[in-house]
């Protein structure tokens, strides 16, 4: 008999981050307990041209109104260095449904997991995430054109310190046998494979050189219906999303057919999607998407490793993977 999707069935996320905290300083102090200052979100009162496809030429040679009144990030004088900080918590009981109408499908996800987290696979999932903490790849826009950038990271009762240019942003072999990394890979995986009594806490220091009073690009807010830019603040200091964070972290798939074509990894998502290009990389049962892999393995299909992978980086995700009414 096959089992098939359950109309309710939801994952809780197994790497819970935190908002991303922007602070400035100076670069000799990162190792010191100097205090660093909180970025202020600034406001700009620009004047501009209306350069967008379609403007009439009577628009053509007005300012832009759209960006007159615009939220803005920078450095102050005094500063070169950009502190990034945040924190990750690594849960448990990886496979565990939140939520399961299929007493059968639950029971089944369950006994695949925990026999996947007997293998290497957690392992090399684990891995993938701490080089994403080691390259800096959840600085986005802000790891562009620095002349330096150092993370700290304290795990357990360890402490590591990369240099991300050590550490690449398309693969995942550079630097592979950097002591601290694997050393940080296997706390991570000692918490997706523990329950949720041992749950791991990572802490992200990022320092970026940049220069003095360079720009800052904390994350946007949506701002539908609205004119100005308007920029992420916690309590009046810059800020990158915590779902930002996340999904640097989880740029991990590289078991996707067209890889070798796109020469980069893309985030973990059920079809593959990636809304900075408009592409999807897993759209259908061919091209390997979530739900077919899912309900090829909880029938006893003979899944190949990366794709065992892939499905278990969508439950660590987490997320409603439920079957759509018909």
């Amino acid at each position: 008999m096959t089992i098939e999707l359950p109309s309710m069935l939801a994952f809780e996320r197994k790497l819970e981050t935190s908002d991303a905290l922007m602070f400035s300083g100076e670069w000799e102090n990162i190792t010191s307990s100097e205090i660093w200052q909180a970025i202020p979100i600034t406001k700009r009162q620009n004047r501009s041209t209306q350069s967008a496809h379609g403007t009439s030429d009577a628009d053509k040679i007005k300012p832009n109104p759209v960006s007159s009144d615009s939220d803005d990030a920078n450095l102050p004088l005094k500063h070169d260095t950009l502190k990034v900080s945040f924190s990750m918590r690594v849960v448990g009981n990886l496979g565990i449904p939140f939520g399961c109408n299929s007493p059968a499908f639950s029971d089944v996800i369950k006994a695949k997991t925990a026999d996947f987290k007997q293998g290497k696979g957690i392992d090399t999932l684990a891995y993938r995430y701490a080089y994403n903490i080691a390259n800096g790849r959840f600085l986005w826009r802000n790891r562009v054109g620095a002349e330096e950038i150092t993370i700290i990271v304290k795990a357990r009762s360890s402490s590591f310190k990369f240099n991300a240019y050590d550490f690449s942003l398309n693969e995942f072999e550079k630097s592979s046998d950097n002591a601290g990394l694997q050393e940080l890979a296997a706390i991570i995986a000692e918490g997706l494979k523990g329950d949720q009594q041992n749950f791991v806490l990572v802490e992200v220091d990022a320092f970026v050189k940049l220069g003095h009073q360079q720009h800052v690009f904390p994350s946007q807010e949506m701002n539908m219906g609205e004119k100005g830019k308007v920029l992420f603040k916690l309590e009046g200091c810059a800020a990158i999303h915590n779902v930002k964070i996340g999904n640097a972290i989880r740029t991990i798939d590289t078991w996707y057919n067209r890889y070798e074509e796109q020469g980069q990894p893309i985030a973990i998502e059920p079809f593959g999607a990636v809304t900075q290009i408009g592409d999807a990389f897993r759209k259908s049962k061919k091209e390997g998407d979530l739900y077919s892999l899912l309900v090829d393995w909880v029938n006893s299909s003979e899944l190949l490793p990366e794709q065992k992978m892939y499905v278990t980086a969508n439950l660590i995700r987490g997320g409603v993977f439920s079957k759509s009414a018909k």
